[in-house]
């Protein structure tokens, strides 16, 4: 089977977490006899990842696309607008030429799927595209993304347009809890959901202080900052190690600001493969400290909490969202409460932080929990999921 993937984020250049898990999941599809091409917008810089065995990728330039750090493959589309509100002027060129090459790549002939991720704006040129060229469309939703379909959907006349251009697509969520979001969102839409696959392992963190670890894009939504003002909350000795593993606009803040902790603090940049599984088997869990942007936006389901429970790593979330309702449902972490201001969810993840510390013993029972409920991602399993979906409507 052969498959057009349109990506507004892949990982180009080194140093790169931007969409990482899209080219994870490609990966793991290509051993069971699936070839791809990627269409992806152009990165500032050179691209240093290209091709490889079952993936060809094509950088889209565009006029402007050296600015602002790479509109899409940079920071993140969302991020970068929000921080440069004038480079929306960009934003019409870069979607031009991005449908472009896409519709003549699949107009090229050999594709048995067009297949985008992100409901928007890769979902609504996707169909597009599949329509035109005559190919079956996949959307598959990340999470971040269906808060802006949540919000277009109250404004008239775009329920039903956006539910007019899917009426052919197959459309999937990487939790059920996003899927049913899309579903309220867009009455009538039948959102399958499955999980993004992750490599197993086995959680052998040492006896003593903690080892925490935050893994992902250093942007304020994934709110790697909010750690470290949780940790300097907590006494000495609590705590043997944070751990802030990726990069982004974030990395001199965290640095600066680590220099300020009696914690030590570990930046070994961003992580892949082997490094990373290790390093997720070592911590006594992964922090996901994101925050609710001022326009309502929070994280959906971040690869690396999947990637945690794979290998038995417990979860510390807000109670919010696909993970604040996986970490409910399976006990495999714990929750604090999810208050909209950074400055209460800090002091929040400070106390859970505290009483673990003080009760250590606790972690061993989630690390039992957190193995069970990571089964669910585990390859070959999850990968058989998608493979499901994405042979529907041939």
């Amino acid at each position: 089977m052969r498959a057009l993937v349109l990506t507004t984020s892949w990982p180009l250049h080194a140093g790169s977490v931007s969409g990482s898990f899209v080219r994870d999941l490609l990966r793991g599809l290509t051993a069971h006899g699936w070839t791809f091409e990627v269409v992806t917008p152009a990165p500032a810089g050179p691209v240093a990842y290209g091709d490889e065995p079952g993936i060809r990728v094509h950088a889209v330039r565009y006029a402007g696309h050296r600015v602002v750090g790479g509109l899409a493959n940079g920071r993140g589309l969302p991020e970068t607008l929000a921080a440069a509100p004038w480079a929306a002027a960009l934003v019409p060129p870069m979607l031009d030429a991005f449908a472009r090459e896409a519709l003549a790549r699949a107009q090229g002939g050999g594709f048995d799927r067009v297949w985008s991720h992100w409901l928007l704006p890769g979902g609504w040129i996707g169909a597009g595209v599949g329509h035109a060229a005559r190919v079956p469309h996949h959307i598959t939703a990340h999470g971040s993304d269906i808060h802006l379909v949540e919000r277009l959907a109250h404004l008239p006349g775009v329920r039903r347009a956006l539910t007019h251009a899917w009426r052919r697509s197959v459309v999937s969520a990487t939790s059920a809890f996003a899927a049913e979001r899309i579903a309220r969102a867009l009455p009538g839409t039948r959102v399958h959901a499955c999980p993004l696959p992750a490599a197993a392992g086995e959680a052998r963190p040492a006896e003593g202080p903690l080892e925490m670890l935050f893994l992902g894009r250093f942007e304020p939504v994934k709110g790697p900052d909010l750690l470290l003002d949780a940790s300097a909350r907590v006494p000495a000795g609590t705590l043997a190690r944070v751990t802030l593993a990726g990069a982004g606009s974030l990395d001199r803040l965290l640095q600066e600001r680590a220099r300020e902790l009696v914690h030590p603090v570990a930046f070994p940049g961003v992580l892949a493969g082997g490094d990373k599984r290790a390093t997720l088997e070592r911590a006594h869990a992964l922090v996901v400290p994101s925050r609710r942007m001022s326009d309502g936006r929070i994280d959906g389901l971040p690869h690396a909490a999947l990637e945690a429970l794979a290998v038995g790593t417990p979860v510390i979330a807000p109670d919010e969202g696909a993970l604040g309702d996986l970490l409910r449902r399976t006990g495999a972490g714990l929750t604090y409460p999810a208050h909209r201001h950074a400055d209460r969810r800090a002091a929040s993840l400070a106390e859970l932080l505290c009483s673990i510390g003080s009760a250590p013993a606790c972690l061993r029972d989630l690390r039992v929990r957190a193995r069970r409920a990571g089964r669910a991602f585990q390859m070959p399993d999850a990968l058989a999921a998608w493979q499901c979906v994405l042979r529907e409507g041939a």
